[in-house]
């Protein structure tokens, strides 16, 4: 009798493992492609095989610079919070109303304070916004937190392009097939958290692939 959908999901830490000996083995196939061999192919059908195992090498290594880089992002982002004091935002006291207002821009505060019975109010609040993106500004320079966000965003477009191509690469093996299944699994479902369906079957049809994989 075939096991029950119920009786095959996975704990989280063994999908956690399964996709840890997916990387591990895909890894491996990309190292000896690269170091394995002595001359280029010439057979047509293997060098397509190559390129998509080349082409899962080339997004899982922008996947996990995009992970670091999100890490040390957000990190950066606590220590430049800390030495700044905060956002580069100021509260503005708006008469009529109860509660101020959270304002980042010049314009913001022209827009709140308007007329010329405002304007001792505008430049005060102006020279205090000021004085809040000097500090950040600051911060953020020393710290290198924009330069590190900015990465992220590029790499995170060079990522998106590189499981595009993979993707859309014809499969000519189950390591290919292992590959592209990876990819979408690692990117819609990083932390292997989903239990709707489909994903508790793609994770248990990786690990049958896997499985097979290394038996050939």
């Amino acid at each position: 009798m075939a096991d029950s959908e119920n009786s095959r999901t996975l704990p989280a830490i063994t999908r956690r493992k399964m996709l840890f000996a997916t990387t591990a083995y895909l890894t491996a196939l990309t190292d000896h492609t690269a170091h394995g061999a002595a001359h280029p192919c010439s057979d047509q059908e293997t060098n397509a095989r190559e390129n998509v195992l080349a082409l899962w090498r080339v997004w899982y290594d922008a996947h996990e610079e995009g992970k670091r880089l999100c890490h040390q992002q957000q990190r950066l982002e606590t220590e430049v919070l800390k030495s700044a004091g905060g956002f580069p935002v100021i509260r503005l006291e708006i008469p009529g109303e109860d509660k101020p207002v959270v304002v980042q821009t010049y314009h913001e505060i022209d827009t709140l304070l308007p007329g010329d019975t405002m304007s001792e109010a505008r430049k005060a609040a102006k020279a205090e916004l000021a004085a809040s993106i000097k500090k950040w500004n600051a911060a953020d320079e020393l710290l290198g937190y924009s330069r590190t966000r900015d990465a992220e965003t590029q790499l995170a477009g060079f990522e998106e392009a590189s499981a595009k191509s993979l993707w859309e690469a014809p499969s000519h093996t189950t390591s290919d097939i292992i590959a592209k299944l990876h990819a979408i699994i690692e990117t819609e479902d990083p932390g292997s958290h989903f239990k709707e369906r489909p994903w508790p079957q793609l994770r248990m049809i990786l690990a049958d692939l896997v499985r097979i994989g290394r038996s050939a």
